[in-house]
């Protein structure tokens, strides 16, 4: 497997497109790195010059007071919770959100918590359906809901956008019932330029905000956690907790300031998932879920074609794509996917279908 993949993809010609995480760094984010580590290390869990900009930057752009580098996203949301819950609360969310799905228990076995769907649609149930939850009472019996969560963009919902206006509105219901609000906003750029908004218009209302620098910004690695100067300072004690306090930051962080410089350049990412899905949508055996940004959710209506046997059939012509459940598949965009890829991708998937 490691021989496919390290050798023989630029062979094949391969287009992954199984997560954005695969993308690669811009050449600024190469330079950004190699002048790094050409200079002295640090040794304080925030004290390198990079770190600390990089921080500050967040903080602004997410319209918060303080922000937290982190190893990983996953890391960053199961810190909010500890930061916003007690052990034995209940958490709620929106069906199949990334804190359920794909964090593997850790709300429960970290902070003691339970996290319950919502019933309604995604990324968002109604306020209504947020206004029941909120009125629900803990007692000695009953535990006490604390803390509201969100995905924006929604990954199972197909990279679906949560806007401005839902967001402040969820934030507002929450605090007026002393809940908090948690924005798992991995992929919250291409959110933003979907909207045609600043990210600290979906971001600054909630208690906390994490952002994933490797995804759809493509950082090599790393993620944030935006929120109030009280609670990063807490954040600082339980990321060292769970083995986030990683030293040295500098390379990882000259990568990180040029991926938040180019924010906005996701764009081009949400629009050729578009042309991706307009091309499989023309495919008999084969709907799209409408794409907002940059995940191509792909429904599958042919008899005895299973995800997993879509997939290898897909593998088999130069394309690898996501099992995504019991009759869909993903494809994710990111910045090496390109036109060529694009229309490759779409040639695959036609061949793919044939008996």
């Amino acid at each position: 497997m490691s021989e496919f993949f390290d050798d023989g993809y630029e062979k094949l010609n391969t287009v992954d497109l199984r997560s954005d995480v695969l993308s690669r760094p811009t050449a600024a984010m190469i330079e950004a790195m190699a002048q790094a580590a050409a200079e002295r290390t640090y040794f304080g869990l925030r004290e390198d010059p990079r770190q600390l900009e990089l921080e500050a930057r967040t903080a602004e752009l997410l319209g918060h007071e303080d922000a937290l580098l982190f190893p990983t996203c996953t890391m960053a949301n199961e810190v909010a919770l500890l930061l916003l819950t007690q052990p034995g609360d209940i958490v709620v969310t929106p069906p199949h959100s990334h804190l359920v799905t794909s964090e593997a228990n850790a709300p429960a076995v970290l902070a003691g918590v339970r996290v319950d769907f919502l019933p309604g649609d995604m990324p968002l149930p109604s306020l209504d359906v947020w206004a029941h939850a909120a009125a629900r009472k803990g007692d000695t019996q009953n535990p006490h809901i604390s803390t509201f969560a969100i995905e924006n963009t929604h990954n199972r919902a197909g990279g679906a956008v949560i806007d401005a206006a839902s967001t402040q509105a969820l934030a507002e219901l929450a605090h007026a019932n002393d809940k908090k609000l948690h924005i798992d906003g991995a992929r919250l750029f291409c959110a933003a330029v979907a909207e045609e908004v600043a990210p600290s218009e979906l971001a600054r209302h909630a208690d906390t905000v994490s952002i994933s620098l490797n995804k759809t910004l493509g950082a090599p690695n790393g993620a944030m956690l935006a929120a109030s100067n009280a609670l990063i300072e807490r954040a600082l004690v339980w990321r060292h907790r769970l083995g986030g306090g990683f030293r040295p930051t500098g390379i990882v962080a000259a990568a990180a300031l040029e991926a938040i410089a180019d924010w906005r350049s996701v764009v081009i990412d949400n629009r050729r998932a578009r042309r991706l899905a307009d091309g499989l949508n023309q495919l008999d055996g084969l709907s799209v879920i409408p794409p907002a940004t940059n995940i191509v959710v792909v429904i599958i209506d042919k008899p005895g074609l299973t995800p997993r046997r879509l997939c290898d059939n897909l593998a088999c012509n130069g394309v690898l794509a996501l099992p995504f459940g019991d009759d869909r598949i993903r494809m994710v965009l990111y910045r090496e996917v390109d036109e060529a890829a694009v229309d490759r991708a779409i040639e695959a998937a036609e061949a793919s279908l044939q008996p």
